[in-house]
């Protein structure tokens, strides 16, 4: 949605059946994945919504939560109070996407909301040790098995597939090898492996644990949203190595580890500036990272950029309000 200027939206699990939806990894615990929207605008996510939250689903999937949609929560007229931050440690965005939640920021503080600075706790440790750890915990056997068994496998997505599957001793021996040079891309492919279902079972308890901080500190910042990057980078270029640019999910992928509602929308789009700011930012430290994100998203001017909202468990329409707003 990001990539293409369109709206996006993702519930809480089991707000929408999951029936007849096809998944890439089923059986993964930990990151929570569910069914969603795309639309040109919000209004037409939230009417989406609206038509699939009927009593007929709640009949056919007794899974799902009987929870109409609630217009008054997506139309409430109340100022609230919205938490934001602009980065996360482990993959700072490019230029384009800061400067899309500043702007973002500054337009709900002029409709008369008030904007706090947020900290997502942890964040290094939510995206290597749980989302990483706990997305890949089969090392891409079910990926390759059900999807890719006898099929053409795009060189760029050949390149992520062998870093899934390396066998840990040799991820252990490369990651020693390119430690110096990419710390980060070293961190993120060895930093507390799982070796056993004991460990996997310790990491869902971590996650559990991870939740409530979080929540904690939503709290803490008494916030009724949350405002941040859609992505580490606007749309790029296919022909670089698709094996760096995971880390970008980083902004996404952690409120599927929460299993809280979050949208994107539009609010932007790459300037002259933001091109040419590209080239001094330096990012996680110019690592090899870095440098595929500033060559892969080199001249995007006129390219859509995204802000992504955050809403509590729950509070789906909450979440289309701000992304509305």
């Amino acid at each position: 949605a990001h990539f293409s200027g369109v709206c996006g939206f993702k519930p809480t699990a089991q707000r929408l059946s999951h029936r007849g939806v096809v998944v890439a990894s089923p059986g993964m615990q930990g990151v929570v994945a569910a069914p969603g929207l795309l639309a040109r605008d919000v209004d037409s996510v939230a009417l989406g919504m609206k038509a699939l939250l009927v009593p007929d689903m709640f009949q056919l999937d007794p899974l799902v939560v009987p929870m109409p949609f609630r217009q008054k929560m997506y139309e409430d007229k109340n100022p609230k109070r919205i938490g934001y931050f602009t980065s996360l440690e482990i993959c700072p965005p490019t230029p384009s996407m800061e400067r899309a939640v500043i702007m973002a920021k500054e337009a709900l503080e002029k409709a008369g909301h008030t904007l706090v600075a947020f900290n997502p706790p942890d964040s290094v440790r939510a995206y290597v040790d749980l989302t990483s750890r706990l997305g890949k915990a089969d090392k891409g056997r079910t990926f390759l098995t059900k999807w890719l068994k006898g099929e053409v496998i795009e060189e760029n997505l050949k390149r992520q597939l062998f870093q899934w599957t390396l066998p840990d001793y040799l991820r252990k021996a490369l990651a020693f090898v390119v430690q110096r040079y990419a710390p980060r891309h070293g961190m993120i492919s060895t930093h507390r492996l799982l070796r056993s279902i004991y460990d996997f079972w310790q990491r869902l308890s971590e996650r559990e644990g991870y939740i409530e901080q979080f929540l904690d500190e939503w709290k803490e910042r008494e916030i009724d949203l949350l405002l941040c990057p859609a992505f580490g980078v606007p749309a790029s270029k296919t022909k670089h190595d698709a094996g760096y640019l995971p880390v970008n999910t980083a902004y996404t992928s952690l409120f599927n580890l929460l299993n809280f509602p979050a949208g994107v929308v539009p609010v932007t789009m790459v300037t002259e500036e933001d091109d040419r700011m590209l080239n001094d930012w330096r990012g996680f430290g110019n690592d090899p990272v870095d440098k595929v994100m500033k060559e892969s998203t080199k001249g995007a001017v006129g390219l859509p950029v995204a802000v992504q909202c955050v809403a509590l468990p729950w509070q789906e329409e909450n979440c289309l309000w701000l992304m509305k707003e």
